[in-house]
């Protein structure tokens, strides 16, 4: 599903949501950090503390020769803004060439929306870039499941997928892989009816 309200210019930057150190590795709530991971690494780039923001960042090159950034905040999630403004800033990126990939608790398992309205649906991470950047930064938000009702939410976006889910975790990564590609070829406005449903 996609929607849009703004028409962001062309991405410069891929902020992948996540909580730092081992203790979350493979969690749903780092499911944004997962997706990056698997992008950057596909494109042959690394990770790099970088000096001018609490962060990772990696460097990344697509086929037309253009570079595109990529930041994993260090700052825990509800503080992601902190990170994402300091990187934008040095790299005098503006927000509407900002894509930021995240987990949904509101969207099927595997499915995803990208969004240029308003909004943070909740997600905290999203919130507090919101609160630094404001609102023109592109959304790619991917499905994590509805929380069974006896689970309180920060337990199930911090506990762990199912092994039915690791399994889909390949495809669905694929999929972001693909969707990124046309998203920054053709930018996301142009790119929403392209990306793959």
């Amino acid at each position: 599903m996609v929607s849009s309200l703004v028409s962001p210019c062309e991405i410069r930057l891929l902020v992948g949501l996540g909580n730092p150190g081992s203790a979350y590795d493979g969690t749903r709530h780092n499911l944004g950090f997962f997706l990056l991971d698997n992008y950057v690494s596909s494109k042959g780039g690394s990770w790099s503390r970088d000096s001018k923001c609490n962060g990772l960042s990696a460097e990344i090159m697509i086929a037309n020769r253009q570079k595109v950034y990529c930041l994993k905040p260090q700052t825990f999630m509800n503080l992601s803004g902190n990170a994402v403004r300091a990187f934008c800033d040095y790299r005098k990126i503006m927000p509407s060439s900002v894509l930021v990939i995240c987990d949904d608790v509101s969207i099927p398992f595997g499915k995803f929306k990208v969004s240029t309205i308003p909004g943070n649906a909740g997600h905290n991470g999203v919130k507090s870039i919101s609160n630094v950047l404001g609102n023109g930064f592109a959304r790619y938000r991917v499905g994590i499941g509805m929380k069974p009702q006896q689970i309180p939410l920060d337990g199930f976006v911090l506990g762990r997928f199912s092994e039915e889910e690791c399994a889909q975790l390949p495809s669905i990564a694929q999929t972001f892989k693909n969707n990124i590609e046309v998203l920054i070829d053709k930018g996301v406005t142009k790119g929403l009816n392209f990306i793959e449903r």
